[in-house]
């Protein structure tokens, strides 16, 4: 295996790369007690899918649990909306990054925010940038030339200043290089080899691969709030609000003005008030409101 074949960044790899920084759902221990994770690796793979197509439908059975599983190896069947050769899903998803780029990054944000491990203490998304870094640099078949987002507002770096980098947005950072897979790398059987050369010989699952620890300065990774896109209640809102109505405007007439009404404090536990033949006597300490304004 000569020095070309490793690493190479496709969908199988870039997976891994994901799967090493998960978000724990719960403990070894747990494992061991036989509690399962409240999410699957498939449900993973079917996020990232939807950026792609937001409108993939997921498999019944269990077709892509196995899809899934062949997909982090780079082997095998994948399902034809993994392999992200149908045209038009490609010519809508390029559409949508370059027409609706907030809110394309912001799906991925809330992606980060279900799936990516971004605690203080183990700092598993700075982990994951790095060896993402660490595998772009290695990769030969990825031109210097060719561009990453790192930051908001557009901010971009090639392949030769990726090493070089301090500051990245997890979500932007995450979104150009799974847009590099779908667009320019969807044949995911080239990171075989490398899904080889990561895996350890002698003890099944464990990793052996990039470690990020070639990228020796401090990033700083930020991981921008998801934003919850307005609902079906927040349209109709607006839609009252900005209503046009045909009926032509009429004049109001003048209200009459309210009648003078004044309010007198009983502090005398018994108070009488007499107005011709009737009486009104109260018998507790209260407020009484007497309209003068009306008939009497």
């Amino acid at each position: 295996m000569t020095k070309n074949d490793t690493p190479r960044l496709c969908g199988g790899t870039f997976f891994t790369q994901l799967l090493l920084s998960r978000k724990p759902t719960v403990s070894q221990r747990q494992r061991t007690q036989g509690e399962t994770d409240v999410f699957h690796n498939e449900d993973v793979l079917f996020a990232l899918l939807q950026i792609v197509q937001p409108d993939a439908i997921k498999p019944t059975g269990n077709s892509f649990e196995t899809y899934t599983t062949n997909f982090k190896k780079c082997d095998g069947s994948i399902g034809e909306d993994l392999k992200f050769e149908n045209e038009s899903v490609r010519s809508a998803f390029t559409k949508r990054l370059t027409d609706d780029y907030p809110s394309v990054v912001n799906t991925v944000a809330g992606f980060c925010a279900d799936y990516i491990d971004t605690r203080e203490t183990p700092r598993n998304h700075e982990k994951l940038v790095k060896r993402l870094i660490e595998v772009i640099s290695d990769d030969e078949t990825i031109m210097d030339d060719d561009l990453f987002q790192i930051g908001k507002n557009g901010y971009k770096a090639n392949k030769k200043a990726l090493g070089k980098v301090t500051e990245v947005s997890l979500p932007d950072f995450l979104l150009s290089v799974w847009a590099f897979v779908a667009l320019k790398r969807n044949d995911n059987s080239v990171g075989r080899n490398t899904i080889v050369v990561w895996s350890d010989p002698n003890t099944k699952g464990r990793y052996i691969g990039n470690d990020g620890t070639r990228i020796q300065q401090d990033i700083s990774v930020s991981l921008p709030a998801f934003e919850e896109p307005a609902g079906e209640d927040a349209s109709a809102v607006e839609d009252e609000t900005y209503a046009e109505y045909s009926d032509p405007y009429e004049e109001q007439p003048t209200p009459e003005p309210a009648p003078h009404t004044t309010t007198q404090i009983i502090n005398s536990p018994a108070v009488f008030f007499n107005s011709g033949a009737n009486g009104i006597q109260i018998n507790n300490t209260g407020t009484l409101n007497i309209d003068r304004g009306g008939k009497t």
